[in-house]
């Protein structure tokens, strides 16, 4: 970013919880109070409610919310909805005091800890009997799981050996309009990463340029990540809207396919479809990064408790089944990603960015600067 503007993994990811606590509101007062709370008194408080309608970015969440209603007998109907939209439709159905949507699982860690959360748009909870199950570091608010996003190749062109090693090598000229990405200007995880690197690694982007060109780097911009992120926007990435898009653009048959970064869970639709893509795990200085998911429940819900029961069911296995199997990782420490994973991305599980949550803050508060960044030197 220009000058003018910068101002699973048990214990590795590290949280503030007093900061994270004070901006959580309390939610032992909505549905029955944490000092009554029994998983049967909750699931009795709840068969009392109506229906309530869930939300995630991942169309699993559809499945989830089947697997809800059989095993409780409560009417839950899941929507897939991007992290952006989430934050809208909470923010506007609580400002209406018309709320219609109960409980979502959102991806933009720092937007629920500085805006969802203190505004009182939604609150995070967390089942009492759960506690010892999600380490300390995933309790406040309550994450249910991380969502690995990684580089990816074409293995059909290139075998068991990704062509690239290092994030700059993305910069260069060899692969100029070959980098597959959904549009940062549509993701803030994207953007939250760029300052997740610029505030805590950017000794190892200033090191992994030295490594790729064999010089030290010299920058007007306030940090090598922002350097880094500018050169990337100039070098033309192929821009999609999501990452479904990305995978068959990284599996096409052509002789110099793209490299792509996107989810583990694209993974599973290369091999349903029948193209060979594979994790850069050579990558240096990161393979790709992890996203944490957070149970939102919105403040005005209808149905409190039954909503609570959902939430509780997202750190379980069995109501994560469904995005394990797409490389999720679930905060539940019982919880274990199925054998037969598409991605493989359990064996690379230290390779990959760890959020440092407790500047979460921060990184809200220069989204706006890291957009205009990029839309700046994509131009």
């Amino acid at each position: 970013m220009p000058k003018t503007t910068i101002g699973l993994i048990t214990g590795v990811s590290i949280l503030t919880m007093g900061a994270a606590s004070a901006m959580a509101q309390d939610a032992k007062e909505i549905g029955i109070p944490d000092s009554e709370y029994s998983l049967e008194a909750l699931i009795e408080a709840a068969k009392k409610e109506g229906p309530i309608t869930v939300i995630d970015a991942t169309g699993k969440i559809v499945t989830m919310a089947e697997n809800f209603s059989k095993k409780y007998g409560l009417q839950a109907t899941g929507v897939k909805m991007s992290g952006q939209e989430q934050e809208q439709v909470i923010a506007r159905e609580a400002a209406a005091g018309n709320v219609r949507t109960d409980v979502f699982n959102m991806s933009n860690l720092p937007s629920v800890t500085s805006q969802i959360l203190p505004q009182g748009f939604g609150v995070s909870w967390l089942a009492p009997d759960l506690k010892d199950k999600i380490p300390a570091e995933y309790q406040s608010p309550a994450i249910t799981s991380n969502n690995p996003w990684v580089f990816a190749y074409n293995t059909d062109v290139h075998g068991d050996t990704c062509p690239v090693d290092n994030l700059w090598a993305l910069t260069t000229e060899e692969w100029k309009g070959r980098v597959a990405i959904p549009d940062p200007l549509l993701r803030n995880e994207t953007m939250f990463w760029f300052n997740q690197l610029a505030t805590h690694e950017d000794a190892a982007m200033r090191a992994a340029y030295q490594e790729q060109f064999g010089e030290e780097l010299t920058t007007d911009e306030a940090s090598a990540t922002a350097e880094w992120v500018k050169r990337l926007a100039q070098n033309k990435p192929k821009v999609t809207k999501s990452d479904s898009d990305v995978g068959p653009i990284v599996g096409a048959k052509e002789e110099k396919p793209p490299i792509g970064f996107l989810s583990a869970a694209i993974f599973r639709d290369a091999k349903k479809d029948g193209y060979g893509m594979g994790i850069c795990k050579e990558m240096k200085p990161w393979i790709g990064q992890l996203t944490p998911r957070v149970a939102v429940i919105a403040a005005g819900t209808r149905s409190p408790s039954t909503a609570k029961l959902f939430a509780r069911f997202m750190m379980t296995e069995e109501g994560m089944a469904p995005q394990l199997g797409d490389g999720k990782i679930s905060t539940n420490v019982d919880a274990k990603m199925p054998e037969g994973e598409a991605s493989g991305i359990a064996n690379h599980l230290d390779r990959l960015y760890i959020n440092h949550s407790e500047t979460t803050q921060d990184d809200f508060a220069k989204l706006q600067d890291w957009q205009d960044f990029w839309l700046t030197n994509s131009r």
